[in-house]
């Protein structure tokens, strides 16, 4: 494929994401499970998320995300506390962060090295995608209208990731904490519907996430190493069907 046809491609499709998008609450069948170690289980939860998704960008989901009980992904990040600050839930939730932000994903925009190939069978196109660092996978799309029917993806290899957090407490003038890990192994299916109105519904989604050579480093106010914990592994998986 030309740079030219795919970037239309891609514009066209993340356009129907960003305003195509059927508005209103739905209900999604969660399961979402994490395991430390291959032995702690941190989260093994089986919920119904009532859920309003205005768009599926960083921002939002992020916002969507927020550890408040009001909000329907509330998760009990106590198990995490060593990990990560008491007002970031991130770690624990990254498997939704990660695997909902679809506007952002990196193959969906030209910057990324990202090879393409297209192939149309009646009125569905499938595009397959590859980069030696990041991910390879495929999307499908319909002809008719860019409206996105299936995203499939798998890293190519493992990738770091470093996170801390920046002081927000005046008598901190280092972050409280500092983890690194690999991204060993990740994998993600999203389906999507298209409603009688023609906009697009999310209909299923199933991730998995391996993380290894996890390294975290808390400090107090005096920059002192209070906990250290390294060569750990997390498995995280996730489940959501739309409740029809």
């Amino acid at each position: 494929m030309n740079r030219k046809e795919i970037k239309t491609i891609l514009e066209k499709i993340r356009y129907n994401l960003r305003e195509n998008y059927n508005l209103g609450y739905v209900d999604y069948a969660t399961k979402h499970f994490s395991v430390k170690d291959n032995s702690d289980t941190l989260v093994n939860k089986v919920m119904v998320n009532h859920l309003d998704i205005e768009t599926l960008d960083q921002f939002y989901i992020h916002y969507m995300l927020l550890d408040d009980p009001k909000n329907p992904f509330h998760t009990d990040t106590s198990p995490y506390f060593n990990y990560q600050p008491r007002n970031d839930s991130w770690l624990s939730l990254s498997i939704f962060y990660d695997s909902l932000h679809v506007i952002d994903f990196d193959f969906f925009h030209l910057s990324y090295n990202y090879k393409y190939e297209m192939s149309k069978i009646d009125n569905v196109t499938t595009v397959q995608f590859t980069t030696d660092k990041y991910f390879c996978g495929y999307f499908t799309f319909n002809n008719k209208n860019f409206n996105i029917i299936r995203i499939a993806f798998k890293n190519t290899k493992p990738y770091k990731y470093y996170s801390d957090s920046s002081p927000r407490n005046p008598v901190f003038k280092h972050p409280e904490f500092e983890s690194e890990w690999n991204y060993n192994k990740v994998t993600v299916l999203l389906d999507f519907k298209e409603m009688d109105n023609g906009r697009l519904l999310l209909k299923k989604l199933d991730a998995m996430q391996e993380l290894t050579n996890f390294e975290c480093r808390r400090y107090n106010r005096n920059n002192d190493l209070i906990v250290q914990d390294r060569n750990s592994k997390f498995h995280t998986t996730l489940s959501m069907r739309l409740l029809e």
